[in-house]
């Protein structure tokens, strides 16, 4: 894999689970998450979305952990 490929595919990785543990750790409302999503400009593609709008509705699944801490 190209170093730029590589890059782009661990920049959407990371911005994914950044949103989605806010989500989890009652960080980050649906609404911020959102916003957070379509405000970035990344290669959604290469991880497995086709577009900005299936990004959202994956992030819209997940759940708030209220009181649950994991270690």
């Amino acid at each position: 894999m190209s170093k730029s490929k590589s890059l782009f595919w661990d920049q959407a990785e990371s911005k994914f689970e950044e949103v989605c543990d806010g989500i989890e750790q009652g960080t980050l409302t649906q609404s911020q998450a959102i916003k957070e999503i379509r405000d970035s400009d990344l290669a959604w593609g290469l991880i497995g979305f086709n577009t900005v709008e299936d990004v959202i509705d994956a992030i819209s699944e997940v759940k708030v952990f209220a009181g649950a801490r994991f270690i």
